[in-house]
């Protein structure tokens, strides 16, 4: 994960400068596991702020908000609602979540409440260790998974140097030689061979030495809001589906809400005869359905993003299509749908019996879980 740090509250008290009304802005991820900017740590340094200027004279209203995910404009984009109130920003994200913070907000300045550190590892409580510096030509086929580039100071590829004494780092002794940590468990992996071959220099140019990098996983995968443009809707004929199949004349209905409750173009969730539901007015039809991902139970009404018809569930980029019932991006489940229909300016949902997936399980880590050493 991403690991990073708070900035020093000299830094910080100079950011304030002049400022007289802030938006503390928290990640509920990386940076929350790691302590420097959740939900609790943005309150806090909210705190501290407006102490430290009223010390010095001064008044300072900080007002804070923690988002699920910096990184991901679909996640900052209700943020915008209030922004015409604040003279900045305060991001406690890492560099990439100031970053999409300043993309789409350009109006506002953005200030970095942290300092980005690397990607790593919690080895104790309270303790991180870099493990991945992003080369972009992965070496840990050949390391047994433990990586030279990172962990040794002289990034050697081809066995340890010799200043390496009973398997300490020569550059610090603290730190145990990894080159000393592959070639003990070599055997194990049968990997002896593979360590005797020399191993040529490393390609930088897959690093930061070709400049900005971006990768494509699909074409089809993509952020609308993020990129601007939302995908067409399929022209092909629409064939009955989970989300076209005719409407059953003798369904149970139920009335839910009147029509103007639900603006063109978004979805909100509902209680159905006890049944959650999630309904989307697409303009020219009705569609309601779980209000979880198909995927892995992520709650539509966080991560979810409509227009044009086609839905995204942005934690992992499934899209279908609620006019047809295709599935676009990443998605390998189909949406399943209750029928829905509107008369007389209402809405009704027929929902007697709860539509339920078989979802992957994400495993919850604890605490222990994060701080386990050795």
């Amino acid at each position: 994960m991403i690991v990073a740090e708070q900035k020093s509250m000299d830094d910080l008290k100079r950011m304030m400068k002049g400022k007289k009304k802030v938006l503390a802005v928290g990640c509920g991820t990386c940076v929350s596991v790691c302590f420097a900017g959740g939900k609790k740590e943005t309150g806090a340094l909210a705190s501290a702020l407006k102490t430290a200027a009223a010390l010095d004279g001064e008044t300072l209203e900080v007002e804070e908000k923690t988002v699920q995910r910096q990184c991901v404009q679909e996640f900052v984009e209700p943020l915008a609602e209030d922004l015409k109130d604040y003279d900045a920003i305060l991001s406690l994200g890492c560099g990439v979540g100031v970053q999409t913070l300043a993309e789409k907000f350009p109006e506002t300045r953005v200030l970095p409440g942290l300092d980005t550190q690397f990607m790593g590892q919690p080895t104790e409580p309270g303790i991180w260790e870099e493990r991945c510096v992003g080369c972009g030509n992965c070496v840990l086929e050949y390391t047994g998974g433990l990586c030279p580039i990172t962990r040794c100071p002289k990034q050697l590829f081809n066995g340890p140097c010799g200043g390496s004494e009973n398997g300490m780092c020569e550059v610090d002794t603290s730190l145990p030689c990894v080159w000393s940590m592959i070639w003990d468990n070599a055997e194990n992996l049968e990997l002896t061979d593979t360590l005797m071959e020399i191993r040529p220099p490393q390609d930088w140019s897959t690093s930061r030495s070709g400049g900005l990098r971006r990768t494509v996983v699909r074409d089809d995968l993509h952020q609308p809001s993020a990129v601007g443009k939302s995908p067409a809707p399929s022209s092909a004929p629409a064939q009955p589906t989970a989300a076209n199949k005719p409407v059953d004349p003798g369904a149970n209905w139920t009335k839910v809400c009147a029509a103007a409750d639900i603006a063109e173009g978004t979805m909100k969730k509902f209680a159905v005869a006890g049944v959650s539901v999630m309904i989307a007015n697409l303009g020219d039809c009705w569609r309601a359905f779980p209000p979880m991902c198909p995927h892995m139970a992520e709650p539509l009404e966080e991560s979810g993003f409509l227009e044009n018809g086609m839905l995204t569930c942005t934690k992992h980029i499934w899209q279908w299509n609620l006019r047809t019932g295709e599935m676009a991006g990443a998605a390998e489940k189909p949406m399943l749908t209750y029928d829905a229909k509107e008369e007389g300016g209402e809405i009704f949902v027929s929902a007697d019996n709860e539509l339920v997936y078989e979802h992957e399980e994400e495993e919850e880590l604890s605490d222990d879980d994060f701080f386990s050493a050795g």
